[in-house]
């Protein structure tokens, strides 16, 4: 929250459950029901929406709030978790879904979804700064270890 001190956010218990997170203007209010791990996610998307949406898009009733919806999500997921993120995971042995969950603080189902959304973007794998960044499976190969040949 300290990158965009513009926004403010509250806690709200009376949501419904089905409500996740809501945003007005640059106030979030997140469901104070849900773990801390799902309100990080929560709030990421939030941001996105504040950075990326204009105007109501509660009702996901045409193609443009759909599309608003989807771009303020994808925001959140690189927010959340970058290609340098993933490699730092790999180089700090970090390997297992639940590591990186637990680094990022976020549900493993959410980094599911973020990894997905790579797989979507880039396909099963791309290179990033050295590295060979596979997303499903999760892996990140070192490509300077590929060259000096101790894998081939």
């Amino acid at each position: 929250m300290d990158q965009y001190p513009q926004c403010t956010f509250e806690e709200d218990d009376n949501m419904p459950y089905k409500l996740p997170g809501i945003i007005v203007d640059n106030f979030i209010t997140i469901n104070k029901n849900r773990s801390l791990y799902e309100k990080h996610f929560i709030l990421a998307e939030e941001i996105g929406h504040y950075l990326t949406t204009a105007g109501d898009i509660t009702k996901l009733n045409s193609v443009p709030k759909v599309k608003a919806e989807v771009v303020a999500r994808r925001w959140g997921y690189e927010k959340i978790i970058s290609l340098d993120d993933l490699v730092s995971c790999f180089e700090k042995n970090h390997l297992t879904a639940e590591d990186v969950a637990h680094d990022f603080e976020i549900e493993l189902d959410a980094l599911k979804i973020i990894l997905d959304h790579y797989f979507d973007k880039y396909g099963p794998s791309v290179k990033h700064k050295g590295y060979i960044i596979n997303f499903d499976p999760f892996i990140a190969i070192n490509l300077k270890t590929l060259e000096g040949g101790e894998y081939l």
